[in-house]
C-alpha cells in the first residue's frame, strides 16, 4: 500500500512536470532581468553625460584660452599701430633735423645747396671736410628714414598678420561654440532617454518587489505558480465616492479634450469637494501610484472580479494620494486611495475613473501594457458595448451611499 501511494506520488509530480509551459508565461527572473537591462542603459546614459560634461569643459577651456590669445593680440596690434605712429613722427622729426643742421640751405634747392656749403670752404681741407660731413648727414639721413620706413612695413604686415589670425580664432571659437550646442543637443536627448529608463528601471524594480513580497521566487511563473489570484475575489463593485454625481460620462465627444474626442473614463463630482475621500471600487492590488504627462495624481488598482477575469481601476486628477500605498500593496474597499482634485490636465474638481477588464502597465497582460495599448484596448471594448464603470458599477445620475 505504501509502494503504491508513493508510485502515484511520482506520477503525480512526472504529470506536473510534463504539463507545458504556457506561451509567453513570465517568470520573476524576467523581471529582474529587465530590471538588469534598464540599470545598464540608465548606467550607460550616465556615463555618457558625465563624457558629454568632459568635453564640454575641455571646449569651454579652449575657448575661455583663445579669448585670452584674441585678446592680446588685440593689445599686440595696437602697440604696432602706435609703434607706426611713433616711427612715422620719427621720420618727420629725423627730416626736420636734418634740415636744422642745413638751416641756412633752406631757400636752397637740391643737391646744389650741400655744393654750396661744399664750396664755400676757406680752404681745400675744409672743403674736405664739409663734403665729408653733407655726405655722411645725407647718408645718414636717407639711412635713418630708410630703416624708419621699413620697421613701418614690418609692423604693418604683423599688424595685419596679427588681424588675420584674431579672425581665424574668432571663427575657430564660433565653431567651438556651435561644438558646444551641439553636445549640450546630445546631452538632452541622453538625459532624455535616461528618464525613460529610469521611468522603466524603478517600474520592474517595484514589479520585482511586489511579486517577491508575494512570495515568489525567480523560477516561479507569474500567476501560474506563484502570485495566483493575488488580490481578494471581488464579490461586487462599490461606487468609489460616498456621495456624487456624474459629470461627464464614458464615450465619444463634440470638443477634444487632451489630444482626443474619445473620453475613456467616466467623471464623477462630490458636494464635498476638494479632498473628498476616494476608495477603490473593489478589493484589490495596488498597481501603481505615480503622476501622468500632465502632472496629474493618479493610482492604479487590479482586481479580480466576481468573473474570475483581471480588471483594472484608474483614479486620476487626485488632489493627494495616501502616503500608506505602494505597488502590490493589498487592500479592501474601504482603503482611502487618496482625495480628490483637479491636478493635471484638468477642468475643474473631479475623479476621473477609467475601468477596464485587463492590467494596466502589467507586463504580463500584452492588452495594456502600455498607455498606448491600454487606450487602444478600452475604446475596442467601449465599441463592442462594454463601458467600463458604467457598465460594471450602479452608477445613477446622483448617489448618497456606496
Amino acid at each position: 500500500m505504501k509502494k503504491q501511494k508513493i508510485f502515484f506520488t511520482i506520477l503525480a509530480l512526472l504529470s506536473i512536470l510534463a504539463l507545458p509551459m504556457e506561451a509567453g508565461a513570465t517568470t520573476l527572473q524576467d523581471y529582474i532581468d529587465k530590471v538588469n537591462k534598464y540599470q545598464q542603459e540608465v548606467d550607460s546614459a550616465n556615463a555618457k553625460v558625465q563624457k558629454t560634461d568632459q568635453e564640454i569643459r575641455a571646449i569651454k577651456a579652449e575657448i575661455s584660452s583663445l579669448q585670452d590669445e584674441i585678446q592680446s593680440m588685440m593689445e599686440e596690434a595696437e602697440r604696432k599701430q602706435q609703434e607706426i605712429e611713433e616711427y612715422n613722427q620719427s621720420i618727420k622729426e629725423k627730416s626736420l633735423e636734418t634740415k636744422d643742421l642745413f638751416q641756412y640751405l633752406q631757400i636752397a634747392d637740391g643737391e646744389n645747396a650741400y655744393l654750396e656749403y661744399a664750396f664755400g670752404a676757406t680752404d681745400i681741407t675744409d672743403m674736405i671736410y664739409r663734403m665729408s660731413l653733407v655726405e655722411q648727414l645725407t647718408e645718414y639721413n636717407d639711412q635713418t628714414i630708410h630703416e624708419l620706413e621699413e620697421m613701418i612695413e614690418a609692423n604693418k604686415a604683423r599688424q595685419k598678420e596679427l588681424e588675420k589670425g584674431q579672425k581665424e580664432m574668432e571663427e575657430k571659437k564660433v565653431l567651438m561654440g556651435q561644438k558646444i550646442s551641439s553636445l549640450e543637443g546630445e546631452k538632452a536627448s541622453i538625459q532624455s532617454g535616461a528618464i525613460s529608463s529610469n521611468k522603466q528601471l524603478k517600474n520592474y524594480q517595484d514589479t520585482v518587489k511586489m511579486y517577491q513580497n508575494l512570495g515568489c521566487k525567480p523560477n516561479d511563473i507569474i500567476n501560474v505558480t506563484c502570485a495566483v489570484n493575488q488580490s481578494i475575489p471581488t464579490t461586487g463593485w462599490y461606487r468609489p465616492l460616498e456621495n456624487g454625481r456624474i459629470s461627464s460620462y464614458m464615450g465619444y465627444r463634440s470638443f477634444s479634450a487632451a489630444g482626443s474626442n474619445f473620453h475613456q473614463g467616466i467623471d464623477l463630482t462630490s458636494p464635498s469637494g476638494r479632498g473628498t475621500p476616494i476608495y477603490p471600487i473593489a478589493p484589490g492590488i495596488v498597481g501603481l501610484v505615480d503622476q501622468d504627462y500632465y502632472g496629474a495624481n493618479l493610482v492604479v488598482v487590479y482586481h479580480v472580479g466576481p468573473d474570475g477575469r483581471n480588471y483594472s481601476s484608474l483614479y486620476v486628477h487626485m488632489d493627494w494620494v495616501s502616503g500608506s500605498l505602494y505597488k502590490g500593496k493589498v487592500i479592501d474597499q474601504n482603503t482611502v486611495l487618496g482625495g480628490m482634485g483637479d491636478t493635471g490636465w484638468a477642468y475643474g474638481v473631479h475623479l476621473h475613473l477609467e475601468v477596464a477588464d485587463c492590467r494596466l502597465y502589467d507586463p504580463t497582460d500584452s492588452r495594456c501594457s502600455t498607455w498606448n495599448r491600454w487606450s487602444n484596448y478600452v475604446m475596442n471594448r467601449y465599441n463592442s458595448g462594454f463601458e467600463g464603470a458604467q457598465s460594471l458599477l450602479n452608477l445613477p445620475t446622483s448617489w448618497y451611499g456606496r
